[in-house]
């Protein structure tokens, strides 16, 4: 990225010196100009040429047009760089959908808005799928990373960025065995970590505030829980289109189709163990039904997506799904090298040797990673690796973008570090690059 654009800074409006006989023109001149770089023309006299000052507002006016376009390409880079192309697709198809959007918000100089419906809940297997119903370091790289997206656009754009997550959990959950008690707790501790991290540029908002069924922005657990069926309930009687056909939808649809796939296979999984698949004894009705979830999930997830669209008209669509670009941005929250990537609250998080990340079942990690708690719940795996294994009492911390912190937690210093500790020190820092050590 050109040097100039990462400092590039909004011009400053100087004080207008227009006198009185000239008020015409000073209106003109606001009229034409954005507030981004909202020059007067400061040389016209009385008596003077309106000519030149014609020429000097249009010469200003192209001068603005060019910087807005460069710092709108550049929003648009980053932004970019952190999504993902349907395969097959090499072509940003989100860049000629959404720069007029953001366009307009950098021609008024303000910050650039993002939404994104997004996490639900945990899924209720437990068994082999995720690590319980409370968010653990998944979640924690879900955020860091939307924390980062608005970090880079906010080092090229000085009024930054923001994401506004509408939690959907409330739309679903009777249909994906979530409890009440598990939508609530998964959702305030999500809140308490972003307040924890400082991620001011992150808010969330629940559906029964979008429907306006609650106007402030706490609520107790009782309010919340007393407001779920009314809240779906609202939602289908006003946002849903009655000519809605979800077959002939994910048929010719290709966003459709992709979400529609996605929740099929996430629901054979998720009901795996629930009381839904003990009922049903036939494969053949067991696939129906969860076909037929699916299409539910897809109506609810129809008028979802029409009450986004209302409530926030020029925020930049961002979704977890895989997308053709055309209406919503492909946001995979913690990135892999050679697939899309599971949501957290649908796996768990396996750390290797090198500080990467990789997301999967929880079974399928079992056999070759350890277990590791934080705060006395479960929290991601870590490859199972000698280097681990220190003779001094140390805590590890996975970082977002790699590295880790080894914590002292038992009274020692650097320099009593043993030989065989130096020695996997050496070797961590060799393998991950960044290596912190606290409370030595």
């Amino acid at each position: 990225m050109p040097p100039a654009l990462r400092s590039a800074t909004p011009i400053e409006p100087p004080k207008p010196t227009i006198t009185k006989p000239f008020v015409a023109i000073n209106e003109h001149c606001r009229r034409i100009s954005s507030p981004l770089d909202n020059h007067l023309v400061k040389d016209i006299q009385y008596g003077g040429l309106k000519k030149k000052a014609s020429n000097d507002i249009g010469g200003v006016r192209n001068q603005q047009n060019s910087q807005v376009d460069e710092i709108v390409a550049a929003i648009m880079d980053v932004i970019e760089k952190f999504s993902l192309q349907q395969h097959g697709n090499d072509v940003f198809m989100g860049r000629e959908v959404f720069s007029p959007r953001v366009r307009r918000h950098v021609s008024e100089h303000q910050r650039i808005p993002m939404v994104l419906p997004a996490f639900p809940a945990k899924s209720i297997n437990t068994q082999d799928k995720v690590l319980g119903d409370s968010p653990d370091l998944g979640e924690e790289l879900a955020l860091d990373r939307l924390n980062d997206l608005c970090t880079q656009i906010g080092q090229i754009y000085e009024p930054g960025a923001m994401v506004v997550i509408a939690t959907d959990g409330a739309c679903y959950n009777d249909l994906t065995g979530v409890t009440e008690d598990s939508l609530w707790e998964y959702g305030v501790t999500l809140r308490k970590l972003v307040a924890e991290k400082g991620y001011h540029c992150i808010q969330f908002v629940r559906i029964m505030n979008l429907l306006g069924l609650h106007t402030d922005k706490q609520i107790s657990k009782e309010e919340f829980i007393r407001l779920l069926e009314p809240s779906r309930s609202e939602l289908m009687s006003r946002y849903a289109d009655l000519d809605f056909d979800a077959s002939d939808c994910i048929k010719n649809d290709p966003d459709y189709k992709l979400t529609y796939d996605g929740y099929a296979k996430f629901l054979k999984k998720d009901l795996a163990f629930s009381r839904l698949r003990q009922d049903t004894a036939s494969g053949r009705k067991w696939r129906t039904l969860v076909h037929n979830t699916a299409k539910a999930m897809i109506a609810r997830g129809v008028a979802f997506a029409a009450l986004i669209r209302e409530k926030y008209p020029d925020h930049v669509r961002l979704s977890i799904h895989p997308s053709t670009g055309l209406t919503k941005i492909s946001m995979p929250l913690i990135p892999q090298h050679d697939s899309f990537s599971m949501t957290p609250w649908h796996c768990a998080v396996a750390v290797d040797v090198h500080g990467k990340f990789r997301t999967s079942h929880a079974a399928t990690l079992r056999e070759d990673h350890d277990l590791v708690f934080k705060n006395g719940r479960p929290y991601c795996f870590r490859e199972r690796s000698p280097l681990y294994l220190w003779d001094a009492k140390v805590e590890f911390s996975h970082l977002y973008g790699g590295g880790l912190i080894v914590q002292n937690v038992g009274g020692q210093t650097k320099m009593s570090l043993s030989d065989n500790d130096q020695e996997k020190l050496a070797t961590l820092t060799r393998l991950q690059g960044n290596v912190v050590l606290q409370g030595f």
